[in-house]
């Protein structure tokens, strides 16, 4: 062989090298890449999992590198890489199709999982509302149950289930952490979050929402979810501040100084006299007085002020406050909360013995003077009697029946009364009338209504409907004064000339709450029988 030839084999040689570098590896190794990109997606445990992921090739060797979420990850990636890739030969794309031309794996990927997910308690008393969000429906079902068992295991109930966001979260290594300091319920509001598997954080719902935010976005809270926790947050914020201020107002009240009371009894009157912290105490206590103290006449001097605790009941009210033996007068004195005791009230103000055991705060000026006050009226000096009760005004029934109309009118002084009133003339008139009630008033101020079974059972019958119909008047107890129905008693002044109106009650108070039933009977005494006139 020349050396010629040998130089002629050196060169083609090297030219065939540099081809098979340059050329033909370059272009193995994109396809490579390129089968080994399809192979990786085609794996369903891969969706969406490999977008940090960087793939090479140095000749058959594959070396993947960059971040994936967990240690199966990066397994079923290099079995996929060693196995399943199939690639054509560089010189004929019909051969090797079946089989995997890459001989290493030698790359390095990191397991670098996402952050875990967040939970967020919201609860109110024992009520309590779970949010957050997991990676699966498994992790979200699962802390919704232990959250549930660890709260209710504190007397507590809550609602609610983690939503799933599988592009953000993985699943927290341990949730202990989380799972054993679930918060306890307490009386106010609270907003307590964590980031699955660490402790909980309560939020401070006193800190604006951007403070807030940046709290819940360090646990992995979104801005889309921030905007379904907000109003919740805004709901607990008014609920704590409605508690707070609820707390306020009662440490304020507690302050105040507690009610005093005395109980005066001279012959067969009783006063009560003093100053309570609402008015449900003062009706309270003189509801009982009336009970206890009946027949005698009860006297009412209690003032209702807010500069007093509205707490502290007095003791019972017995017959054991009113004087024993032959004596016609006695004073008691009681404070809120304590029980009552007798006071001397023969000797000066000054000196009586409602001083001892005074509460702090009580004004003793106001004391003094409630004092002073009930000695003089127990002594009759007449300066100090109670000012006279309100004389109360009559209670009167109107009834007038004509056609097939019944129209009641008149005042009463209790509801109870009325609805019986009703009743009953709705069942002596029968289906054929209708009865109208619209003029029959409730007045408090009115006298009570005592036997009115009498009224109700002498309720005039219905007249026939070709008669004219009656007018009947009565008060609670009395007898029906009826008279036939006339024009004139429908004209100015033709009640009072009739004369037959019960004892106590005038004319012009009938016509005052008749006016109504007056004016239908004066149009059917005009159009009897009129459509018109019976609706």
């Amino acid at each position: 062989m020349t050396r010629a030839r040998w130089i002629l084999s050196a060169v083609t040689l090297s030219l065939l090298w540099l081809a098979g570098a340059l050329i033909l590896v370059p272009r193995m190794e994109r396809d490579l890449e390129a089968a080994a990109r399809q192979a990786l997606a085609g794996q369903p445990a891969l969706a969406g999992r490999v977008g940090g992921l960087s793939l090479s090739f140095d000749g058959l060797q594959a070396r993947p590198a960059g971040k994936v979420r967990t240690s199966g990850d990066r397994l079923v990636i290099e079995d996929t890489l060693r196995d399943l890739v199939r690639a054509p030969t560089p010189l004929a794309a019909s051969l090797g199709l079946g089989l995997n031309p890459v001989c290493v794996v030698a790359g390095e990927i990191e397991v670098a999982p996402f952050p875990a997910g967040w939970l967020l308690l919201a609860a109110t008393g024992v009520q309590g509302r779970l949010l957050g969000t997991a990676a699966n429906d498994y992790e979200a079902r699962d802390l919704a149950l232990s959250v549930q068992d660890g709260w209710g295991a504190k007397g507590g109930a809550i609602t609610g289930i983690p939503g799933v966001d599988a592009g953000r979260h993985d699943e927290a290594a341990s949730t202990a952490a989380t799972l054993r300091g679930v918060p306890a319920p307490r009386p106010t509001a609270q907003a307590q979050i964590a980031r699955i598997g660490q402790p909980w954080k309560e939020l401070d719902l006193g800190k604006d929402d951007a403070a807030l935010f940046a709290e819940a976005e360090a646990l992995g809270v979104g801005g889309n979810e921030w905007r379904q926790v907000l109003p919740v947050l805004h709901e607990l914020r008014a609920t704590l501040q409605r508690q707070q201020a609820a707390e306020a107002q009662d440490h304020r009240l507690s302050r105040l100084p507690l009610g005093h009371l005395f109980i005066a009894t001279r012959d067969a009157q009783v006063v009560l006299r003093g100053e309570v912290g609402t008015a449900a105490m003062k009706r309270a206590i003189l509801d009982e007085s009336l009970r206890v103290f009946a027949p005698r006449r009860v006297h009412d001097e209690i003032r209702v002020s807010p500069q007093r605790r509205p707490a502290g009941d007095f003791g019972p009210v017995t017959t054991a406050l009113l004087p024993s033996g032959k004596n016609t007068r006695s004073i008691f004195f009681g404070i809120g909360g304590g029980a009552w005791r007798p006071v001397d009230w023969q000797i000066t103000p000054a000196e009586q013995s409602w001083k001892e055991g005074l509460s702090a705060g009580i004004d003793h000026a106001q004391v003094r003077d409630d004092s002073a006050w009930l000695t003089g009226w127990l002594e009759g000096d007449g300066a100090h009697d109670p000012p006279p009760a309100l004389k109360s005004r009559p209670a009167v029934i109107i009834l007038a029946l004509f056609g097939t109309k019944a129209v009641l009118a008149g005042r009463v002084a209790e509801e109870s009364a009325r609805s019986q009133l009703i009743a009953a003339v709705r069942r002596v008139c029968g289906p054929r009338i209708r009865v109208q009630s619209d003029g029959m008033q409730v007045n408090a101020a009115c006298q009570p209504s005592v036997n009115l079974l009498h009224t109700l059972k002498s309720l005039p019958a219905a007249p026939a409907e070709d008669s004219t119909g009656i007018f009947a008047i009565a008060t609670p107890g009395g007898a029906w004064a009826v008279i036939p129905a006339r024009r004139e008693i429908t004209e100015a002044g033709g009640l009072a000339s009739l004369r037959f109106l019960p004892e106590g009650i005038s004319a012009s108070l009938v016509q005052e709450h008749a006016a109504e039933a007056l004016e239908q009977l004066r149009h059917w005494l005009s159009n009897p029988g009129s459509p018109g006139s019976n609706p």
